[in-house]
């Protein structure tokens, strides 16, 4: 009996079921969020045109408007498909500053979550469906394990890293879920809060306070961008 000939059909079983795995991971979320987007669609982008609109719909459900918003929130942070910050200007109208922060945190350490569980479980096949080669070899400084809860914390704690991209790769690494969970979830709040406050200043009609919030948010962004570079050069010892 040829074992090695076993042992391939083995090994190339396994990565059949492991692409199929993810494949089919990959569709039940997309297909999620066609049907977040036929159902709920019209009326989360009703903020952008008629943000009383969204308000009254969101509250119209009671306490389960806040759940059906973690769900939504949780959904982007998998998908990618829209942006995270008009949700987090979209709750902070219609939750206030504290409710909106809540709710923005729970989805998307939810969504975070889900993120670290399927790449832990499928490994590189389900992030090289997210991340390109050259992404991953520009993150390479995640290999330094003495400085990676540091850098984690900095990078999540700046405007304009690639945030999403290390939500991926860090669940192909042995670093610990929890940890990260906390680590990174406790530096987003200052980057989340802007933009709930920027739209409970919207719910006040206090347009002027609120476009200065955001236009400092977008400054903190840009400058969050050129530190990202000057950490990125340092922790993997390039020049600047």
């Amino acid at each position: 009996m040829d074992f090695k000939k076993i042992r391939i059909l083995s090994t190339n079983k396994q990565e059949r079921m492991q692409q199929i795995g993810v494949i089919t991971t990959t569709s039940i979320f997309i297909l999620a969020f066609i049907v977040c987007y036929i159902k709920f669609g019209s009326e989360l982008l009703a903020f952008v045109s008629d943000a009383d609109r969204f308000k009254a719909w969101l509250d119209s459900y009671g306490h389960l408007g806040k759940v059906i918003f973690v769900a939504v929130r949780a959904l982007q942070t998998v998908v990618k498909i829209i942006p995270a910050e008009p949700l987090e200007i979209g709750s902070g109208y219609a939750f206030g500053v504290w409710g909106g922060l809540l709710c923005c945190m729970l989805g998307t350490e939810i969504g975070s979550f889900i993120i670290v569980a399927i790449t832990k479980l499928f490994g590189m096949k389900a992030v090289n469906l997210f991340v390109s080669e050259e992404k991953i070899n520009s993150l390479k400084f995640l290999q330094n394990k003495e400085k990676l809860s540091i850098s984690l914390f900095i990078i999540y704690l700046i405007p304009g890293t690639p945030k999403d991209v290390i939500t991926y790769l860090i669940g192909v690494t042995d670093y610990n879920i929890w940890k990260f969970l906390l680590l990174t979830g406790l530096a987003r709040i200052p980057s989340i809060i802007t933009s709930t406050i920027c739209g409970s200043l919207l719910g006040e009609k206090n347009y002027w306070l609120s476009a200065g919030v955001f236009i400092g948010t977008a400054i903190l962004g840009i400058i969050g961008v050129k530190l990202y570079t000057i950490f990125e050069k340092k922790i993997t010892g390039k020049k600047a």
